[in-house]
């Protein structure tokens, strides 16, 4: 009896999987990276929290998308995500890697949920390129997005 109990055991774990990213969240840094690639007006992105919609941050957000590699991504992975609640809200950081033809893009997105809230805002993003397209192999380049400070 007892090697049967240790096959259910073993079978049980084996159905066990590893936690995932909330999808809500994991659509909206997806998304917010597809617009700055195709250069999609980001003041009408209702997830872009408004702090970051100022003239300025949106056109530190735009400026992002001339050092990506051209084209569309091959492969999309994502490599970690960390959400941390609090009675102020909740907190998700989420890093995606964007595959391209002999290139790699981090992007890490922050999103905020205040108490109570449905939604996920925005409210930063931060991009690390392998090397910037046409500069050759090199030291990696950091693009630091709103706001100046990782949250």
């Amino acid at each position: 009896m007892r090697p049967l109990i240790a096959v259910i055991a073993a079978a049980s774990l084996g159905a066990c999987s590893l936690p995932t990213a909330d999808k809500q969240s994991d659509a909206d840094a997806r998304q917010l990276y597809d617009e700055i690639r195709t250069g999609a007006d980001l003041s009408k992105d209702a997830n872009l929290a408004e702090e970051l919609k100022t003239p300025e941050r949106l056109s530190e957000l735009a400026a992002v998308k001339s050092l990506l590699p051209p084209g569309v991504p091959t492969k999309v992975e994502n490599r970690s995500w960390s959400y941390n609640s609090t009675t102020d809200g909740a907190l998700a950081t989420l890093v995606h890697a964007y595959i391209y033809n002999g290139h790699t893009v981090l992007a890490e997105t922050v999103l905020r949920k205040g108490p109570g809230a449905k939604t996920w805002t925005i409210a930063g993003f931060h991009v690390t390129l392998d090397h910037p397209p046409g500069q050759g192999e090199g030291n990696p380049v950091t693009v630091t997005g709103p706001p100046g400070e990782k949250t």
